[in-house]
């Protein structure tokens, strides 16, 4: 792992951690909205990357969506364009549903082979 996945792992955690704070997190990378000129298959291979080094520096993050959420923003902060969506499992009114994130690179899921756009609605794109 390189000097500089390792800081942007770092800082990215800790952004996300700021989350928890009373006045909510700060230092979020917002997104561009511009389509990435970066093939699909090397923007995976560097985000695979990324997540060996959230494995070994962001221990203290918990549940799946944080971990999305520090991956997202450390891809960022090297320059990818990508987003952190939020889904909600789709399931009778009456009933509890769960709560699911994953990457999109150019509106593309990434990074998973689960068919998350079936299973579950999308609520929220960073």
């Amino acid at each position: 792992m390189n000097h500089r996945t390792r800081t942007d792992i770092r800082q990215s955690v800790r952004t996300v951690l700021s989350s928890r704070q009373q006045g909510g997190m700060r230092g979020w990378l917002p997104r561009t909205g511009q389509p990435s000129p970066r093939p699909r298959n090397q923007v995976e291979a560097e985000l695979l990357q990324l997540r060996r080094a959230l494995v070994k520096e962001g221990s203290e993050l918990s549940g799946d969506i944080e971990k999305d959420a520090a991956l997202v923003l450390a891809a960022r902060r090297q320059g990818h364009r990508v987003d952190l969506v939020i889904g909600r499992e789709i399931a009778p009114p009456d009933q509890d549903c769960r709560y699911v994130s994953w990457v999109e690179h150019n509106e593309s899921v990434i990074l998973t082979v689960a068919p998350v756009r079936e299973l579950y609605e999308e609520v929220a794109r960073w």
